[in-house]
């Protein structure tokens, strides 16, 4: 009788396993569910609710107006993953496999909202036309603006500051403007200063990248990754500040209209440099 019972339970555990279908193919399912490949809800209200669900689930991310922040702009009715309504839904949905995108679970008339919303940034525009040369660019960002010392594009430059191989896609050009010109003003959070005074007095500065309950670790002005434990320091200062300087008034209009030109036109493409 024994026999008979693992038998059966055995069959029963092998068939679950088999008809259960991966994450993937779980959220293929869920995407094919909602009944529609063409976004059905386009009113201007689904619009407006989708403004609100972006804000309150995708901006962190993608930022309060989907002009980029960790993740890329989405402004541009442009998406490298998929641009139909139904890839933007699997990818709201199920996330993109290696990047930063995880799934967000929202109803299906939500997503579809989202969608909306982001259709509606697409259909006015948000930028004016871009007046520089990224050629000219290029030599400003090399040589005047030094920004190689912090900044690496394609694996080229220092990492104190962020990476730009991407920005023209990750950023609206209001936003690489802004960062330009006011650079603290848009900071984030990982590329925050710290400041820090040993017992001996000896002061250490750098970029924070983690903080536990007995130690710091930061990265020094030398792009070296260290680690001090809070016993041996007598005060420690986090600054709301930028470590790359304030540019503004450091370049005529038309040099930085060529520097904005040329930080757009990095987009992570292999035909760009």
């Amino acid at each position: 009788m024994y026999r008979v019972f693992a038998v059966l339970m055995l069959f029963i555990l092998t068939a679950g396993f088999a008809v259960a279908p991966p994450a993937a193919a779980q959220t293929q399912s869920l995407a094919a569910q909602s009944g529609a490949s063409v976004n059905p809800h386009t009113t201007p209200e689904d619009a407006e609710a989708g403004a609100k669900s972006f804000r309150r689930h995708c901006s962190t991310c993608h930022g309060r107006n989907a002009e980029g922040f960790r993740g890329p702009n989405l402004t541009t009715g442009s998406f490298r993953h998929g641009n139909s309504d139904a890839a933007l839904f699997r990818n709201i949905l199920g996330g993109v496999g290696g990047t930063g995108m995880g799934g967000v679970y929202l109803p299906d008339r939500q997503i579809w909202q989202i969608i909306s919303y982001l259709r509606s940034l697409s259909q006015t525009p948000q930028e004016a036309p871009i007046e520089g040369d990224p050629v000219r660019g290029k030599a400003l960002f090399l040589e005047k603006g030094e920004c190689a010392t912090c900044h690496r594009v394609n694996g080229q430059g220092g990492r104190r500051g962020m990476d730009l191989s991407e920005v023209g896609w990750r950023r609206s050009l209001d936003h690489i403007r802004a960062a330009i010109l006011k650079p603290s003003e848009v900071i984030e959070s990982r590329f925050r200063l710290i400041q820090m005074t040993r017992s001996n007095g000896e002061t250490v500065d750098g970029l924070l990248l983690n903080e536990d309950t007995y130690s710091i670790q930061f990265m020094d002005e030398n792009e070296n990754l260290r680690s001090i434990y809070k016993s041996q320091l007598r005060s420690v200062y986090k600054p709301d500040l930028s470590l790359m300087p304030d540019y503004e008034g450091a370049f005529t209009k038309q040099e930085l209209d060529d520097l904005i030109a040329y930080l757009h036109s990095l987009d992570g493409e292999p035909d760009h440099d």
